[in-house]
C-alpha cells in the first residue's frame, strides 16, 4: 500500500486526523522548530552556511521523492504538478540556502533577501495549515505521500527559524521588518492571481482557489455561503494571519532592541 496512488487506497484505509500519530507529528515538529532556533544562534557563519545548505537540501530531497514516485507509478498529470503554495516552498528553500553566501548588492543577495520573506510568510503559517490539515489524510501514515507530506511541511518549519534568528541580528530590524511585508504581500497577491486563471483554465486546484480541501476549516464557509462567501473567508484569513506573523515579529524585534539598547 505504501506505493498505491492516493486514488487507489482502499476506503476507510487513511489515517485519522489529529489522533495520535498525527499529534505526534505536530509536537515533534514544534519542538524541532523551537530547538533549532536556539542551536541555530550559537553557530558561527560558516556553520550557519553549512546547516542552512544541508536542511535546505533535504527538504528538496523530500519534494523529489513525492513526485519521482508519482511520475513513476505513472500518476503525474495536472493535477500533480509542484505548483501549490507548500511545494513551490519545497524548490525556494534551497535556493535560499545555497544563495546564503551571495555578495551583497547582487542579484542572488536580492533574491536571497525576497525568499526570506517568503518563507517567513507565507511560508511558515502555510506549512502549520497544511501540517494541521493536511490534504493526504485519505492514506495511511506509512504511505509515501503521507511520510514525504510530513517531512517535507516540518523541514520547511525547522528551516523558517533560521530565518527568525537572522531577522533578529539585523542591524535595522524595521527596515527589514517592512521590506519582508512588502515582498510577502506581492507573493501572495501574484501568485494567489495566477493560481486562479491557471485553475480556471485547466479545473486544477492550486492554492485552493477553486474551492477547499477535504477537511479544510473553510468547508464550512463554502459549504453555506458558495464560492464567493469561501473566497471572502479565505482573503479574510489571509489578512488576519499576515497582521498576526508580522505583529508578533514586530513586537519580538522590538523586545530584543530594547534589551540590546538597555532602553
Amino acid at each position: 500500500m505504501f506505493w498505491l496512488y492516493e486514488g487507489d487506497v482502499p476506503a476507510g484505509a487513511g489515517a485519522e486526523r489529529f489522533g495520535a500519530v498525527h499529534l505526534a507529528y505536530l509536537a515533534v515538529f514544534l519542538i524541532l522548530t523551537v530547538c533549532y532556533g536556539f542551536f541555530y544562534r550559537k553557530l558561527d557563519k560558516g556553520r550557519r552556511k553549512k546547516a542552512d545548505r544541508i536542511l535546505g537540501s533535504a527538504v528538496l530531497l523530500c519534494g523529489l521523492f513525492e513526485y519521482g514516485v508519482t511520475a513513476l507509478i505513472g500518476r503525474f498529470s495536472r493535477y500533480t504538478l509542484p505548483i501549490h503554495l507548500c511545494s513551490l516552498l519545497f524548490m525556494l528553500t534551497p535556493i535560499h540556502a545555497w544563495t546564503n553566501s551571495a555578495r551583497p548588492g547582487s542579484f542572488a543577495a536580492r533574491l536571497h533577501a525576497f525568499l526570506g520573506a517568503v518563507l517567513f510568510h507565507p511560508g511558515l503559517p502555510g506549512v502549520w495549515a497544511a501540517l494541521l490539515f493536511p490534504d493526504w489524510m485519505d492514506v495511511p501514515f506509512w504511505h509515501y505521500l503521507s511520510v514525504s507530506g510530513f517531512l517535507a511541511h516540518g523541514l520547511v518549519s525547522v528551516y523558517a527559524a533560521s530565518i527568525l534568528v537572522k531577522s533578529a541580528e539585523a542591524p535595522a530590524p524595521a527596515g527589514l521588518l517592512r521590506r519582508d511585508l512588502r515582498d510577502s504581500v506581492v507573493f501572495m497577491a501574484v501568485g494567489a492571481l495566477l493560481m486562479f486563471l491557471f485553475d480556471r483554465a485547466t479545473g486544477t486546484n492550486y492554492w485552493f482557489m477553486a474551492g477547499p480541501s477535504v477537511g479544510s476549516p473553510f468547508s464550512a464557509a463554502y459549504e453555506g455561503g458558495g464560492y464567493g462567501a469561501y473566497l471572502l473567508a479565505y482573503a479574510c484569513a489571509a489578512a488576519l494571519v499576515t497582521a498576526l506573523c508580522y505583529g508578533l515579529r514586530f513586537l519580538f524585534l522590538r523586545g530584543r532592541e530594547k534589551k540590546r539598547t538597555g532602553a
